[in-house]
């Protein structure tokens, strides 16, 4: 009845040769092993980092948006509205700016 290694021929083998094969074997498995090991702790290091990112990115997006509704809360105080003169001049320099670089501002089709 051929079980084990003995179906592979192992029991075929010298001493010598069988104890090669093992020290092989085990440096396959203790290698496998280290790779699996140290994928698992650079994977963990990887995350907890890409967590502590998100969190300070998040943290720092909420701070900006509350920067720019202070800000413009701010400079309407600050500025009076514009006036009906003032608006038509402003529309017109803005079609004039439209004219001038097309490929920045594309024109409207009717």
């Amino acid at each position: 009845p051929l079980t084990g290694f003995s179906m592979f021929g192992f029991s075929r083998l010298t001493r010598e040769q069988q104890r090669l094969w093992k020290i092989g074997g085990g440096v396959i498995l203790a290698g496998t092993a280290f790779k699996f090991t140290y994928f698992q702790f650079s994977r963990n290091l990887i995350v907890d980092d890409m967590e502590d990112r998100h969190l300070q990115a998040t943290a720092k997006l909420k701070e900006s948006r509350e920067f720019a509704k202070w800000s413009q809360k701010d400079r309407q105080e600050k500025l009076p509205p514009l006036t009906d003169e003032q608006r038509k001049q402003l529309h017109r320099y803005l079609e004039l700016v439209a004219e001038q670089q097309p490929q920045v501002y594309p024109q409207r089709k009717p």
